[in-house]
This record gives C-alpha cells, structure tokens and sequence, in this order.
C-alpha cells in the first residue's frame, strides 16, 4: 500500500513545495489549507494527480473524516 501524509498549509509556498516533494518520493498525498493565505494556483499542476486529493479546511477545526481509507 502507497504510503499517505497529511500536509496542512498545502496551497501555501511552504506547503506546495513539500507537495510536490513527497509526491515525487511516491507518497499518496492529502493537502488540506483554508486558503486564507495561500492560494490554489501554488497546487493546481496538481489536482490531476491520482496520488493527490485536496480538502478545503481549517485544521483548527474538527474534521470529519468519513473515509476510513484516509486512516489507515
């Protein structure tokens, strides 16, 4: 199985970049961002991506997370 991590501020400069980096190393990546600063142009190469899904969310606040795949 593909290894997955979580990367928050994903759509921020910090975060896109290590995007792209465990991407490139053959994670499954979940990027999540409230987008209050970063924007969705630093990710957007990546939303065609099998091994990249993004979530619109503040990890400040509880997230449901129905997909038991996501935590395994």
């Amino acid at each position: 199985m593909q290894k997955r991590i979580l990367i928050t501020g994903a759509a921020g400069f910090l975060g896109s970049h290590l995007c792209d980096r465990f991407i490139e190393e053959g994670f499954h990546v979940i990027g999540m961002d409230n987008l209050i600063t970063g924007d969705l142009k630093n990710i957007q190469h990546l939303f065609k991506l099998e091994q990249f899904e993004f979530y619109h969310h503040d990890v400040s606040k509880p997230y449901s997370c129905r997909n038991s795949l996501l935590l395994a």
